[in-house]
């Protein structure tokens, strides 16, 4: 089972993390790699895992759509908002985008990167 945790981290701790990857860096080490994503408070990860967004990771992990069409049909939400949403997602490194062909073109269906989240705070 593949797990993305999601962190809180205090800005302090984010900035001595970053400080110590441009010292390796610097001396032509590779920097430690941390998985995962981090957030400086509760409210940042309220602001951008939103409900919908949520539903939607939940939707891919579970029911494979093979398009954003198909996802945003089967949580009853208009392409656009889904779209802008997956795109986020996939920022976020919780889902990839596998292109394939499709009968009007190519479709880019979503796929989840993780069977879990988990939220943690250090």
């Amino acid at each position: 089972m593949k797990t993305i945790r999601i962190q809180i981290k205090a800005k302090s701790e984010f900035d001595s993390d970053l400080r110590s990857a441009a010292k390796a860096l610097d001396e032509g080490k590779t920097p430690k790699r941390r998985s995962g994503v981090f957030f400086e408070s509760l409210n940042a990860v309220r602001t951008v895992l939103t409900d919908k967004r949520l539903e939607l990771w939940r939707t891919i992990r579970d029911r494979k759509p093979e398009s954003i069409s198909t996802l945003a049909e089967m949580v009853h939400r208009n392409f656009r908002s889904v779209h802008r949403d997956v795109m986020f997602l996939k920022e976020l490194g919780l889902i990839t985008l596998k292109k394939s062909k499709g009968q009007r073109g190519d479709l880019q269906s979503p796929v989840s990167l993780a069977d879990e989240l988990v939220l943690s705070v250090a």
